[in-house]
Formats: C-alpha cells, structure tokens, sequence
C-alpha cells in the first residue's frame, strides 16, 4: 500500500471521520458483493466435488481463476476500508492461491519428437505411447506371447496438431461449457470438437513421419488398423470402446485415420466418461498404434478372472474364481461394439485349466448370422486360458483380454488391460440374494419377493438396481433419460456410456458380457442384463422395476430401504475407485485450499491472516473483518458520526446497528441502547417485524447462539453479550445489512427498499447448522419450499442456499422482508427437529398456510 493512500486515509480519520465512513461504507458494499460471488464459485466447485453437476476439467480451472479475481478484490476492499491493518494480507492470498492453482493445472504437453517409434519403445514410455500401446510393448518384451507388430504415433504427435493448428484454446472454450446434465448441449459441442479435428491441417512433417511408418508397416500395401492408445487408456481407468479404431485403412489414408482416432476423443460417450473420472482433456492425449490387419478366422475377450460368473457354475470353481472365453467369427469389433452375442465359455483356472461349460449354439439373426458350431476347439480355449494367466503373471492381476485367430490357427494377443470391476481393484463384487437365499444363506433378500417380470439369457454385470423403466430403442432416444432411470434398450452399444451417471440398471433385448459396455458398467458398479426376447412388452414403461445384475431377473416395484441388499451398495464402492484411480482425486486435494474452513472463531486470536489456509478462510476473514470495520471506527468515540447502538429486544439475540444515513429516528441519538421503535430504516423495521412476530417460540428457546459451545472453545474469555458473537445491522433509511448469528448457522440479508421500485430488491443467504449434514438439508428444502412460493428465485447446494426477489414494489419488498423475519423464526432449530423429506414438506405448507390465512401469502 503506497504511502500516499495511507496519509489520506489517517487525515479523513482524524478531519473528516464521516467521509471516511463513507469510503468505508461503499467499501464495505463492494466487500460483501465480492463476499458474495467468492461463496457461489467455492459452492460450485463443492457441488463439482461432490458429483452433483459433473463438467469438464478446464471448467474447474476456470472457477479457481474466478475465484482468485474475487477473493483479491474482496480483500482490497478491506484494503481500502483499513490499508495500515491488512498490508500484510497480499502475500498470504498470493500463496493460497498458488497452492490452489497448482492442483488444479495440468502439465504442460510435450510437444517434442519423435513423432512416430517402434512398438519396442513403447515399454518404457507409456507417457508418450499411451496405455494400450505400452502393456503391448511390455508383452512382447517380457514373454513369448504372440504379439503382431506394430508402430506407435505419440501422445507428442497429438499435442504437436493441436499446438499447430491453435487449437487448445477453441477446445477449452467449449469443453468449459459442458454439463452431462445438459445432453444437447453435450451432443452439438462434441461434433463442434470432431469437426475442428476432422477439419484442421496435418503438419508436414507429421503426415510424412505416419505416411513412412504406414508404408513400412505395409511394404506390399496391404490394410492396416489404425488402433486408439489414448494415455491412461487400458490403466485403471480403462476408457474401454470410448475410442475408435479404424480397420481396413489403405496406407495412404493413415494420416485421415489418425485424425479420425484424434477426433474420437470427442465423442460424447468419451467426454462423459473422462469427465466421470476427473481427468482432463490435456492429460489424456491420443497416442496411436499402426497394425497389419490380421485375416481373422474369429476373435473374442478373455476374462482371466471373470468380475461376474454365472451362478450355475460349480460353487468349488467359483470361490477360486474362473476364467471366460468368449468369441465371435470374424474381426472382434462386433463382440466389444456390443452388436452381436458371443460364444461364450468358462474354464477353472488351475495349471491344467478344465473346462466347465462349452459354448452353446446361438439363434443366428438377419442383422448377424451366428455359427451354430462352435467357434473354438478345446485346444484352442485351453491355450487362450493359458495365455491369460501368463498375462496376469506379467501384469500381476487378472486382465481383460483381447485376442485374434487368424486363418492359420495362430492367436495374437492385441489387448491387455486390467479387469474392470473386480475384487482387485476394490469392489467386493456384491452378494445379490438368488433363488439360494441372501448373503448370509438364510433368508431371500428383500427384492426377491417382488413380482418377477422377466428373466434375461445372459447377466453381464451384478448388482441390484432400482429406478423408473424408460424405453430406448434406437441410440439417439437415450439423450433426455432422467437421474435414476433403468434403461430398456435394444443393446449394449458403447454410447450408452454418455448417461450412465443417470442410470440405475441396465435391460438389452441384446449384446454380450464381453462388449466394452459391459466393462463400463463393471467399472462403475452398474447393473446390467441381456437376454431378453421382448423387454419393451415385459417390462412397461413407466413403471418402477428392480434389476438383478446377478440373477438376470427384472422384478416390479422397489424393495424396502435397509431391507436385504442396498441396492446402491456396489455403486458406492465403484464410485469411491474411481476417486482412487482418477483425477478426482486432485480435485479432492485442490479443494483444501479452496473450500477447507479453518477459521472458525472470529474473536479467538488465531482468526488472523496468518492461519489462512484456503480460499474460504480469506473470505471468512475478509467478511468478519469487514464487519468489525465498520463498528470499530464508531467505537473510538464517533466524532459526530451515527454511533453503534445495542439493541434492546425480547428476541433473545445480540445485536448491534450501525446507522449509515437516516436508519434511525433523530430521537435516538441520545441513547446508549435502542429498540425497534427507534427503527426509522424501512427494510430494517419490515424485517424485525418478522422476527418477532412470533414472541412465543422466541420465549420457549435458548439464546441465539450456542453459549456454551463458544465458552468451552474460549475457555470463558468471552462475555455472553460479546460484540464479536454478536449479530449486526448497517442501515439507512432504504438499505440494510444483516448478518445473523443462529448458533451455527449465518443468515445473510442485503436489501434496498425504496420508492423506486426498479431498484428494489433482497438478497438472502443461509448457510450451516448444529444438526448433521442430513437435517441441514431438509431445514434448506422447507426454506427452499418456501421461497419459491413467495416469488423468490433459490439456489441451494448442499447446505447454502440463496434466494433473490425483486425488482418490485416497496409494499411488496416490506411484506417479503417481513415473512422473512417470520420464516427465520420458526426454522431457527429445525435442522436438530426434522425426521424426513416429508415433514419438511409438510412444515413448508404449514407455514403457507398461515401465511394465505394471515393475508401475507398475497403479493
């Protein structure tokens, strides 16, 4: 702060004390405005947080930048208010800040050749050649496996064509104004995304180095797959069928091929999920493998250990776990596409697997013609087990695996990655109640004894899951399908991953347990059955049904909470391994030093910069300090300014009032204490009115505060009546500002009432409570309820709520604040009083109802 600002503000302090309340009041507005828009960026990133709006990365990074603007201008307002109190203050936001932005950045690409290497050098660099690439490179590296060759075009290639092309910004731009909750405008900013990779310039020299390693790759120019390997693909975030490959690719064209894999990246279903896990869309850039294509005789999934057996299995195999093979004739994209059924089989997995069921003959259809002879002879599925488990020796757990037999009878090995969904990675697969009985073998588990619906073929993923049927038949019907929803589909193609944070279960007349879908679906616990002839007759639309993810069963109606198995138990577990796996987890980390309150107590000693520790805690402190600002410059002896007066109530609060201009009749000038009746402040008097309205329930409840909480942290060093426990009031004759103690909780009201009704308004915030987090929300539903029906516009999330009226006539405003006053009245406990969602409904009409009988419902 330059010498000259900190003369100016001692010599108003000395000669012209009400120009400087002045400048400290229009400071102090400033404060609070900032105040305001600091708590909605740190609600928004807690809402981000806590899975309840799910966005892209580059919108969390864009909020912190918010926040940092607004928490810098608000303490420059109490910079402006006191600049010899906070010089200091700077330095400890400067780092905050940079603590905060180092969680939330990415790093920067790598931008460096080589462009293009060899599948050999992919082992060591999974940076640069991506997930799948990489654990290919380790096979061939580390056993005798068969593996076809390959060359990998890296991640640095990717970064390469979009620095080239100018495009990171274009894309953070539109990927900040995603939300999966909004699915057109997911589905229009995705092909905003493919059409500017599709359409934007290979560099030179990249085309040259993937046209020289195609040709290479393809002396006698023969197709090739150009494959995704997207860094933290086929890791414990599998990005399983979110990616496109691309088969049959002359040569020639595999600079159009990579473009098209690059372009895949924004596809919806594959933004939905990276946006599911917390990753950004610059630390998952797109690597590639060139391949021969193989002239496949068939071609299939290996579960090393399958996450979901089938029941009918022998018990003894299924404690040890068994191994599945499934297969499809031809190239395998229609097995993992989810457009065809599989041949499916299940070995023991001992040294000398056993198999325990072959393949069965399966219905050939118009749209896939299915062999009824099976696809592999017994050798074939014990060398494909053998194979497996040296791939789970290599990578140490059981694998996903994708495999080709060629014409010649010879298996190459394209794919391994970690199995979705397993023990292994977190997940106590759940013990859904059959027709065996529950968990622990006695008795039925609860939803067993609902009617039964339909029962699929084939279960592709356990799990219990309750929700309201909604029929899809085609891919472009799932785009609206509400939170909660069990889908009745046709099959299991890969979009579905776009809204499976909306889903509850899954029900496919079609598809496989071996498409990518239904590794997804293991992925985040979601329950999913085929199998069934017509599940648009079975199961109505409409109707409330429960899945059986392991049964394969669909029942009507919903069990009884607490009742047999949680039906959201294994999605709880999934949903908590993705915080492990993920970048949630940064996200976790970051929001220490964004929404972590560790300055509690504004009157302790330790409520001082220096035990700042977040962004909440400078806001905290600025606010509090604020506050104290205004009433410590009346508190040194006034100088012929208004005074800061104790009020004199029955309402068993403390509170002070500072008077700005006019907000109290010149009859209490005099006074050392002043009650209501000295109100000439028109907001102030409407809303005190309200408060207490209602003397009875004041009388039968302890004091505003909780005393003896405060007392035993300040071990007794605070008077009951301390200013700084106290409520407070800054008016004028048409403005005030409350900030209301109740215990825990803060109640926040900034309005102007006046007789010009284009600038009338209220501002109101509440936040906090004594109670758990469960009867916080409930007291916010019924102030929500409330509200709403009073004409206000609400925001809640979480705990915070913030509701505005207004522009409106001065009548209306006086009226509002009074029912204001009222409401805050009689939900001062409630969060310690309320049971359910249903009493806090009932309590808001109750209070309605007064209201329209007392004629203060009408407007």
């Amino acid at each position: 702060m330059a010498i000259g600002e900190l003369f100016r503000h001692w010599t108003y302090q000395v000669f012209a004390p009400g120009t400087l309340l002045r400048r400290k009041y229009n400071a102090f507005r400033e404060l609070l405005r900032h105040d305001s828009r600091s708590l909605e960026l740190i609600a928004e990133l807690e809402d981000i947080h806590y899975g309840n709006e799910k966005v892209d990365w580059s919108r969390v990074v864009e909020l912190a930048d918010q926040l940092d603007d607004a928490v810098r201008a608000m303490l420059g307002q109490l910079m402006e208010m006191n600049p010899a109190r906070y010089m200091g203050l700077a330095d400890y936001c400067n780092k905050i800040a940079f603590y905060m932005r180092m969680a939330v950045s990415v790093p920067e690409p790598d931008l460096a050749p080589p462009y293009v290497i060899p599948l050999a050098e992919a082992h060591q660099r999974p940076d640069r050649a991506g997930g799948k690439a990489a654990r290919l490179a380790a096979v061939r590296s580390q056993s005798m496996l068969p593996v076809p060759d390959a060359t990998v075009v890296t991640a640095a290639a990717y970064h390469y064509f979009i620095e080239h092309n100018e495009l990171r910004e274009p894309i953070d731009a539109r990927l900040r104004r995603l939300r999966l909750s909004r699915p057109d405008e997911l589905a229009a900013i995705s092909e905003e995304l493919r059409a500017m990779v599709l359409e934007a310039e290979l560099p030179p020299r990249l085309e040259e180095d993937i046209l020289t390693a195609a040709y290479a790759m393809s002396p006698q120019r023969t197709p090739l797959a150009v494959r995704s390997s997207a860094v933290a693909e086929d890791g414990p975030v599998s990005f399983a069928g979110q990616y496109a490959s691309v088969l049959g690719v002359e040569p020639g064209h595999a600079g159009m091929a990579w473009k098209r894999v690059v372009a895949s990246k924004y596809q919806p279903r594959a933004l939905s999920y990276r946006i599911l896990h917390g990753l950004a869309d610059a630390e998952t850039p797109m690597a590639a493998l060139l391949m021969p294509m193989l002239d496949a005789a068939c071609a299939g999934v290996i579960y090393t250990r399958d996450p979901d057996p089938p029941r009918r299995l022998p018990a003894e195999e299924l404690v040890e776990g068994v191994t599945a093979v499934h297969a499809v004739a031809g190239t395998g994209d229609v097995l993992v596409s989810g457009d065809t059924p599989a041949q499916s089989a299940w070995l023991s997995r001992r040294p000398r697997s056993r198999i325990l069921e072959r393949p069965e003959a399966v219905a050939a259809t118009l749209a896939q013609p299915v062999p009824t002879t099976p696809l592999l002879t017994t050798e074939d599925m014990k060398r494909l087990a053998r194979y497996g488990r040296e791939l789970e020796n290599l990578f140490g757990e059981p694998q996903d695996v994708e495999w080709v037999l060629d014409t010649a009878g010879r298996i190459f090995i394209v794919q391994s990655r970690p199995v979705p969904g397993g023990t292994e990675h977190g997940i106590v697969p759940e013990q859904t109640a059959g027709a065996e009985g529950g968990p622990d073998g006695t008795a039925p588990a609860s939803h067993e004894s609902l009617p039964l619906l339909a029962e699929g073929s084939e279960p592709v993923s356990a799990g219990v899951g309750s929700g309201t049927a909604r029929h899809a038949a085609i891919c472009c019907e799932i785009g609206d399908m509400p939170q909660g929803t069990v889908l009745v589909t046709t099959t299991l193609g890969p979009s579905l991953t776009r809204i499976i944070d909306r889903l509850e279960a899954v029900v496919a007349q079609t598809g496989s347990r071996a498409c990518h879908f239904a590794s997804v679906a293991r992925e985040f616990g979601l329950p999913v059955v085929t199998g069934i002839a017509d599940p648009f007759s079975a199961i109505p639309d409409g109707t409330m049904v429960t899945v059986d993810g392991a049964t394969g069963r669909v029942h009507a109606g919903k069990p009884p909470q607490g009742n047999g198995t949680h039906p959201r138990a294994r999605r709880k577990a999934a949903a908590a391994v993705r915080e492990r796996h993920g970048g949630m987890r940064r996200l976790a980390r970051a929001m220490q030093h964004i929404a972590g309150l560790n300055l509690t107590d504004p009157a302790s000693s330790d409520f001082a910069p220096e035990n700042c520790r977040s962004m909440h805690d400078l806001v905290r402190f600025a606010h509090e300090r604020g506050v104290a600002e205004m009433f410590s410059l009346v508190g040194r002896g006034g100088r012929g300014l208004g005074g800061a007066k104790k009020l004199r109530t029955d309402v068993p609060m403390i509170m002070y009032v500072l008077n700005i201009e006019d907000g109290l009749f010149p009859t209490a000038a005099g006074k050392e204490e002043i009650g209501p009746d000295d109100f000439r402040s028109t907001p102030m008097w409407a809303l005190w009115f309200g408060l207490s309205a209602a003397r009875e329930l004041w009388a039968n409840m302890p004091p505003a505060a909780d005393w003896n909480e405060l007392d035993r942290i300040s071990a007794g060093i605070f008077r009951r009546d301390a200013p700084q426990l106290a409520s407070y009031a800054v008016i004028s004759a048409h403005y005030a500002h409350l900030m209301m103690r109740f215990g825990y909780h803060f109640a926040l009201v900034d309005t102007l009432c006046s007789p010009e009704d284009r600038t009338n308004y209220i501002q109101f915030r509440f936040k906090g409570g004594g109670a758990a987090a469960e009867g916080r929300e409930l007291r916010i539903r019924v102030l929500e309820r409330v509200l709403a029906r009073q004409g206000f516009a609400v925001k809640t999330r979480g705990d915070l709520l913030d509701a505005r009226h207004g522009p409106d006539a001065e009548a209306v405003i006086q009226k509002r604040l009074a029912m204001l006053g009222m409401l805050l009245a009689e939900t001062r406990l409630l969060d310690v009083r309320l049971g359910d969602a249903d009493e806090a409904e009932a309590m808001a009409d109750d209070f309605l109802s007064r209201l329209d009988t007392a004629g203060e419902g009408a407007p």
